[in-house]
């Protein structure tokens, strides 16, 4: 039986300025599973996202959560719902340590994730003192304390060492491994097939889910369908 999606962008279409930026684009996240969106840059990736967790609005389509129409909402509220979002950029306070991010949402015990993410020795190391890859995995740390259903990234494994981006991985698969659903977007081919169970691509804001992806050629990864 196929896995209803618990988070799905279905039919979305912006344009902005006179451009089109998005084509009826369909992405979905289910349990257990991680999926990733492959696509070019400026193939519409980000701003899909940005449609599904509120930061922007879409001319048609919609967002579901768990099939019903999700409403929009910050940030925060997402969190609360159970849908966590990582942006392409930090978003760590810089002069605040991971301890003080745990402190101040009221997270009173995130020991179990600190030690499977191999945050503790710098957990009380200012954010903006962090190298990149400590700052992603314990901005991933952070949205895993959270305790979320669904995690969607923008680009997780950008710019990484294979060191960081093993450890993000092998805490994507864990998280997917007990009923989470995991969506990202990434150009790191290599992560992808690391990590992914489910590949969708985007192209010129189209997009087309992969079977069978990794017996398909890397070009065929990043064609949607026609327009």
């Amino acid at each position: 039986m196929r896995e209803v999606p618990i988070l799905a962008a279905d039919s979305i279409t912006l344009s902005l300025g006179g451009r089109v930026i998005l084509q009826a684009a369909y992405v979905d996240a289910v349990p257990g599973a991680i999926t990733a969106l492959v696509g070019r840059s400026g193939s519409g990736k980000t701003t899909l996202f940005n449609v599904m967790v509120g930061r922007r609005s879409a001319d048609r389509g919609q967002v579901r959560w768990n099939g019903e129409r999700l409403s929009r909402s910050s940030l925060p509220e997402l969190a609360r719902r159970g849908l966590v979002y990582h942006p392409d950029r930090p978003w760590l306070v810089h002069h605040l340590s991971l301890a003080d991010h745990f402190r101040l949402a009221g997270i009173p015990d995130a020991l179990e994730i600190v030690e499977s993410l191999g945050v503790g020795s710098w957990i009380g190391t200012r954010a903006g003192s962090l190298s990149e890859g400590e700052l992603r995995l314990s901005e991933i740390a952070f949205g895993f304390a959270l305790r979320p259903t669904v995690v969607l990234l923008d680009e997780p494994f950008r710019g990484l060492d294979p060191a960081h981006r093993e450890r993000i991985a092998g805490a994507l698969r864990v998280f997917a491994e007990q009923g989470g659903a995991v969506l990202y977007a990434d150009h790191d081919v290599q992560s992808v097939r690391l990590t992914a169970n489910r590949l969708f691509s985007i192209e010129d804001g189209a997009t087309r889910i992969v079977e069978g992806f990794r017996d398909r050629p890397l070009n065929e990864w990043y064609h949607a369908w026609p327009h």
